[in-house]
């Protein structure tokens, strides 16, 4: 392969701006450091009041009522009762990861399985009552969303024998 010398010269052009990558500003580290932590600090002073509390699933009242407060004032009735519904099914998660603590027979695993089946149920109710979820209430799509994800991982780890009695 042959190297023309109009070549080198597009390659000599394109070294040439990470050369200057290198050069140092007038403006020392410190300074900079010191300007971007108190643009930080002042943002966050000033947004400390629409921070949510920290948690998981557990914070979801915070999360909705934060939310709704915000934009009409107070939690409709339709928000309450999906609230309600995604309560009960965390409360079935919890029923749930209680029976597999117990896998001491081979009821409990089964019993854990129904528990399973009624949360997939619960998910799909709340998915069908609610079709403008996400439109509607964003966070609480979120919500059932990752419920729904959690249910069918659960449930493929279950059918591989990942769950078995001691």
């Amino acid at each position: 392969m042959k190297i023309l010398p109009d070549q080198l010269e597009s390659v000599r052009l394109d070294q040439t701006p990470q050369t200057n990558r290198g050069t140092q500003s007038n403006t020392a580290f410190g300074d900079i450091l010191s300007d971007e932590v108190a643009k930080t600090s002042a943002q966050t002073t000033s947004s400390t009041t629409s921070l949510l509390p920290p948690g998981g699933l557990g914070t979801l009242s915070a999360l909705i009522g934060t939310q709704n407060v915000e934009a009409t004032g107070e939690v409709t009735k339709a928000e309450s009762g999906i609230m309600d519904k995604v309560d009960s099914v965390l409360n079935k998660w919890d029923q749930y990861a209680q029976n597999l603590q117990s896998t001491s027979s081979s009821s409990s695993l089964k019993t854990a399985y129904g528990v399973l089946d009624d949360i997939d149920s619960a998910v799909q109710d709340i998915k069908s009552a609610n079709p403008n979820l996400a439109q509607s209430h964003p966070a609480l799509q979120g919500v059932v969303s990752e419920l729904e994800a959690m249910t069918v991982t659960e449930r493929i780890k279950f059918n591989r024998g990942d769950y078995t009695a001691a």
